[in-house]
């Protein structure tokens, strides 16, 4: 029987290490949500040569995103309703601006005049300048809101899920031509697996007979 304890005890002493570990992996993913909260979109030259935009990343389980996210942005909300389950979501705004596009004629108009203007409309704006040498556009302008849902979807209640990605621009100018898209599977953290704890209830059990 002191044998029989002796295992007992050191089954719940490594259960306990690893709720201890679990406990540290949860207090260090709140602290680094309210860090992703706080930060603001930062701007770098990457390896390419070329401008990337950066912030850090919320980490939230489905629940969370339904009742932090969707349920602040009704568009949002309905784009996810699309999958079974959601694995990540970004949504990003953009702005493309042209400062200045000259459009010279060949041969110049035989007389002279300028006419200056400008075009607002919800999806693309400009101003622009013509007269007997050409037409010149400036400012150009197109506003766009993307999101980028990754998850499963599945064609009915019980159809086989098929891990998606979906982008969809709320400018209906934009086009997407190509999605390549990889999600890296992680393996599951030692404190979280099922047969784990399974083992220290039982242990834990025994023990207390």
């Amino acid at each position: 029987m002191k044998d029989y304890k002796t295992y007992i005890i050191a089954a719940l002493a490594i259960a306990l290490l690893f709720s201890v570990q679990h406990c540290r992996y949860i207090a260090g993913n709140t602290d680094a949500n309210l860090a992703a909260i706080t930060d603001t979109v930062t701007h770098y030259k990457n390896k390419l040569g070329t401008t990337t935009a950066s912030i850090k990343t919320l980490q939230l389980d489905n629940k969370q995103v339904k009742d932090l996210l969707t349920k602040k942005d009704a568009e949002l909300a309905a784009l996810a309703s699309e999958f079974a389950n959601v694995h990540s979501v970004v949504k990003y705004n953009t702005d493309t601006r042209v400062d200045t596009i000259p459009i010279p004629y060949k041969d110049t108009v035989p007389c002279i005049f300028e006419r200056t203007g400008a075009i607002k409309k919800q999806w693309y704006s400009f101003g622009y300048r013509s007269n007997q040498k050409g037409v010149e556009i400036d400012t150009l302008s197109f506003p766009n809101t993307a999101t980028v849902i990754t998850g499963t979807k599945r064609k009915w209640f019980l159809g086989k899920q098929t891990l998606t990605t979906d982008i969809t621009n709320s400018n209906p100018y934009v086009k997407v031509t190509d999605i390549r898209a990889v999600e890296i599977t992680l393996p599951v953290p030692w404190y979280k697996k099922w047969w784990l704890w399974l083992a220290a209830g039982v242990a834990g059990s025994l023990l207390i007979k």
